[in-house]
């Protein structure tokens, strides 16, 4: 028989379900601006970018390196910022974060959509050159997203609205924290962590949906 114990009530409250590969269909800008149902969003991730290039449509407004969604048809998608470029497979209603890993190489992350507006939604990346990162909630004690393979990312919906510190661990030892991240219902906020050899960040960016003409 299932037991109630403190850490299985801390997860419980804390989350509406377990860990997942990284949805992003709850960001406002999805729902208030509808689009044909057969388009892609896609996004890139580039730390100490400014500007980003989708499709022929400059995002200019890039923070910590993420650019918000762009809605696009089905195909073959360029995508560039800075010095690098790249190309997606797009494929309808389908979500994608273009990313490069800490060896340079292209990554083609695609985010599984959740469905629930009424929670926010963490979005976790590991980019660095750890094997396996947790992310932990300190007030709760307890793992919100485990075992974060490096150049992939996980997501969680979480109740809200919230304010919560988080923190990056990697065998119970904390190596990047995020503080007074603000949760709201209907919205998605990603965590982006970050390094190599000893040295690591964590930055979080409320995510954006840009509606191409």
């Amino acid at each position: 028989m299932l037991r109630s114990t403190p850490k299985l009530i801390a997860i419980a409250s804390l989350m509406l379900l377990s860990a997942a590969p990284v949805a992003f269909a709850q960001d406002d800008g999805l729902y208030d601006a509808p689009v044909d149902p057969n388009s892609a969003f896609v996004r890139v991730l580039v730390p100490g970018a400014a500007v980003a290039v989708v499709n022929g449509t400059t995002v200019d407004d890039v923070t910590d390196g993420l650019s918000a969604y762009v809605n696009v048809q089905p195909g073959d998608i360029p995508v560039s910022a800075g010095d690098l470029a790249g190309s997606i497979a797009a494929a309808p209603g389908a979500y994608y974060t273009y990313a490069w890993s800490v060896e340079g190489e292209p990554l083609v992350l695609e985010d599984q959509p959740a469905s629930d507006p009424s929670k926010a939604t963490v979005y976790f990346y590991n980019l660095s050159d750890l094997t396996s990162v947790d992310l932990f909630v300190p007030s709760a004690k307890v793992k919100a997203i485990e075992a974060v393979a490096g150049d992939t990312g996980k997501s969680v919906a979480l109740k809200a609205p919230l304010t919560l510190d988080f923190e990056v661990q990697a065998d119970g030892a904390a190596k990047a924290t995020v503080a007074s991240l603000d949760l709201k219902r209907r919205g998605g906020v990603s965590i982006i962590f970050t390094g190599s050899n000893g040295s690591y960040t964590a930055t979080a960016v409320e995510n954006a949906f840009f509606r191409a003409q």
